[in-house]
């Protein structure tokens, strides 16, 4: 089996941050720690043990700037989270409900009766 690569275990890293909603500082530590358990070595633009350590405590402290912005980060999450705002009305992205008839549903009705089936059926 292959080695993994720093870029390929960012990846995976930062996909699973994402996904779950990591916070930064977790998910610098994450990565750190699947380095370190990889056995891969910290490229040079990474802050050493000793600078990560400092970084992660001025952090902890709570450093107004770094708070502000998780904070303002985690509203437009949460905001985006339900849906957003089209034309001024509320909408939901991923919620389902029902999808009315138009010009351009007819078109792919004749066109891809699979398709059409899909987007109108729950």
């Amino acid at each position: 089996m292959a080695s993994k690569t720093f870029k390929k275990v960012q990846g995976e890293v930062m996909r699973f941050a994402r996904k779950n909603g990591l916070s930064e500082p977790d998910a610098i530590a994450m990565l750190r720690r699947e380095l370190r358990k990889e056995g891969i070595s910290m490229p040079e633009s990474m802050a050493t043990d000793a600078q990560y350590e400092n970084q992660r405590q001025e952090f902890e402290k709570g450093d107004p700037v770094s708070k502000k912005n998780a904070a303002a980060a985690k509203t437009a999450k949460d905001a985006m989270k339900n849906g957003g705002m089209a034309y001024g009305k509320k909408h939901m992205y991923v919620a389902g409900g029902d999808v009315k008839m138009n010009p351009g549903l007819k078109a792919l009705k004749a066109s891809s009766p699979e398709a059409f089936n899909k987007i109108t059926q729950s």
